[in-house]
């Protein structure tokens, strides 16, 4: 007798899932070629020939340059794409691959291949395949790793990482039923090796699930804690929230800080989630560090009268009372923008106008630019309020060639803008994942 677990996906089913992107200015659907993202290509088809109003779409596949076969299982992909009537780009990994910890290393260069071309192509909203067999794995991960309550809330439908939107709309549905709807409709698709190769741990937690069910910790199980614990933290989250505008300065230049003792009168959890989110947002990771590294600096900023870390690219420091968070000088990255484009660095946005006449490059301020910006600064007496010398070296800064132009909410405005460049808002710490 057939199950639930069965039943194809049907094109009415899928509009209802794809619906919240209506008013999206467009979207883009991540096809490797496997079985979960084709269904997603052909259930997004479907769900377009219903409904006219969803926005634009753009099928995107890497090629990650690990396997010969994958030129030829993207390819494989924007044949399919063309078939349903929908645009496809083939994304390529370039340069040398690391040794350690491939799959990261693939994992990030997709994510910022995507991005890139969704600039490119004007699209918002980043659709993922991901399912219901997928979160059951991703909680038993998380739990292997000692995540807190947010990580073991697993992934959500919705999130929000550099500007765009990531969407999975398929977590209510298990594979079988994302399988089924392809047979159905006597689609093929491309079955990944790496899927059963046990050197990677989430294949090693896909084989132990039938074991694991048979005690019952089923997918339906696993799924379910994991929506209890989204219920708790994003209760958890309005505290922080509450925190962070009561309790947090944030610099226009970019730094922040807060008193000694309002971070040390704070739940623990509360003060672990502030972290996740300050290192987050600063340090430009997707994701805040992990729990026991957060808990460990936590313990190091509650312990001493003065401490100086770094986690995440961000330095933190505890000085005269308070604590104080921006960029790290030595990991900054470095952003060149030619006219007409736009990135992040130092948890703001930085857009160059198609008009302006040169190329800009955003690099930390460093030490040549801050003894340059004290030295026209009237001496104080009392530096407490004041960031230290290492932590305004860090701050994003504007070069035009090796010309230091200014340093947005610090000095320099006006000849910022003369160059064309336009500067976000600092970060506001809205939002962060503790792993």
């Amino acid at each position: 007798m057939a199950s639930a677990d069965d039943l194809p996906v049907s094109p009415a089913e899928a509009l209802d899932a794809f619906r919240p992107t209506l008013g999206r200015r467009g979207v883009a659907l991540a096809v490797s070629g496997g079985a979960d993202s084709l269904s997603l290509l052909h259930l997004w088809a479907d769900a377009r020939d219903l409904d006219a109003r969803l926005p634009r779409a753009v099928a995107l596949s890497v090629d990650h340059r690990l396997r010969p076969e994958a030129a030829r299982e993207a390819a494989f992909v924007g044949e399919v794409a063309a078939a349903r009537g929908l645009e496809h780009r083939i994304l390529a990994w370039e340069g040398d691959k690391p040794s350690g910890n491939l799959q990261a290393a693939a994992r990030d260069a997709r994510r910022r291949l995507m991005r890139e071309a969704m600039r490119d192509l004007d699209l918002d909203t980043l659709l993922l395949a991901h399912h219901a067999d997928d979160q059951a794995e991703t909680f038993l991960l998380r739990l292997a790793r000692g995540s807190g309550v947010l990580g073991l809330a697993a992934m959500a439908a919705w999130r929000e990482a550099d500007g765009v939107a990531l969407f999975r709309p398929f977590l209510a549905w298990p594979k079988a039923r994302l399988v089924a709807t392809l047979r159905a409709c006597g689609a093929t698709w491309i079955e990944d090796p790496s899927n059963g190769d046990v050197r990677f741990e989430r294949a090693r937690w896909r084989r132990a699930m039938p074991v694991l069910a048979e005690l019952g910790l089923d997918r339906e199980r696993l799924t379910a804690t994991a929506a209890a614990m989204a219920r708790a933290s994003r209760a958890l989250e309005r505290s922080v929230d509450a925190f962070v505008a009561t309790a947090v300065t944030v610099h226009p230049a970019g730094f922040a800080s807060l008193s000694a003792s309002s971070h040390a009168a704070a739940e623990e959890e509360i003060r672990l989630r502030f972290l996740a989110r300050a290192i987050t947002a600063l340090g430009g990771a997707d994701y805040g560090p992990r729990l026991s590294a957060l808990t460990s600096l936590d313990a190091d900023l509650i312990g001493g009268a003065t401490a100086t870390r770094t986690l995440g690219a961000v330095l933190i420091e505890r000085r005269r009372g308070r604590l104080w968070f921006a960029p790290e000088a030595g990991r900054s990255a470095t952003l060149r923008l030619a006219p007409g484009e736009t990135g992040r660095l130092g948890g703001r946005r930085f857009g160059l106008s198609s008009a302006a006449e040169h190329a800009v490059t955003i690099a930390p301020l460093g030490e040549r630019g801050r003894r340059a910006w004290a030295r026209s600064r009237p001496a104080e007496a009392d530096d407490a309020a004041r960031p230290s010398a290492a932590l305004l070296e860090g701050l994003p800064a504007v070069h035009l060639g090796e010309r230091l132009v200014g340093c947005p909410g610090l000095f320099g405005e006006t000849e910022i803008e003369a160059l064309g460049l336009e500067v976000g808002e600092p970060p506001n710490f809205a939002g962060g994942t503790v792993r």
